[in-house]
């Protein structure tokens, strides 16, 4: 994961000097030594999954997967949840960009579906994301959601009237679960609360972190 300082943003979309964002890109790849190229995704809120080898830069897609070497799967946050998934023989990965619309709408599902493993032989990891206490969403949040055993008051703990804070990693980890991903590590870190990261709750003109999965 990237931070605000380190390297900096890295997005194109959010109206940074177009230089400082290339600057910032090539200062990762560097720092990380990474073995390929970053093929970052113009991310909507889909369910698209997009495989690293037929990405072109700027692919409009909200996760990559990847079995060739040398390739790096990335996604942009600043709010939503970074899930990176990894098969237990490293062959396979894949980084997904998970906002509250895509977790409901099946983006884990439609990643795991495009995986070769199976579902139990894959490791997951949430990074960083904002946290149940500062995430408060209305009743069409909560709505999406009331499925699969996913909505009890530790997904949505009641706030105000007609208000409640969600937990996306925690629906996250139960979506993961649900579909048969039992090995998943939450970061526990807040987006919101901890200035190292971008939060668009906290600040709408924020740039992107990234968190990347990569084979050597």
């Amino acid at each position: 994961m990237t931070t605000v300082t380190r390297p900096g943003n890295v997005a194109a979309h959010v109206g940074d000097d177009p230089a400082a964002v290339i600057r910032h890109r090539r200062q990762l790849g560097f720092e990380l030594k990474l073995p390929g190229p970053v093929k970052w995704l113009q991310q909507y809120h889909s369910t698209v999954v997009v495989d690293y080898q037929q990405a072109r830069l700027g692919q409009a897609a909200d996760a990559i997967v990847s079995r060739q070497p040398k390739s790096v799967c990335a996604v942009l946050t600043a709010d939503c949840l970074p899930i990176l998934l990894v098969s237990s023989d490293g062959s396979e990965i894949a980084a997904v960009h998970a906002g509250w619309r895509g977790l409901a709408q099946g983006i884990v599902e439609q990643t795991l579906a495009t995986l070769s493993h199976q579902a139990k032989q894959l490791s997951a990891y949430i990074g960083p994301a904002i946290s149940q206490d500062y995430f408060e969403v209305g009743s069409e949040v909560r709505a999406a959601f009331d499925r699969d055993q996913l909505l009890d008051h530790h997904t949505f703990r009641p706030h105000i009237t007609g208000k409640w804070h969600a937990d996306l990693a925690e629906l996250a980890r139960r979506i993961l679960n649900l579909h048969g991903v039992q090995e998943v590590t939450l970061s526990g870190l807040c987006t919101y609360s901890d200035e190292r990261f971008s939060s668009y709750r906290r600040n709408p003109q924020c740039g992107r972190i990234a968190s990347l999965i990569y084979k050597t």
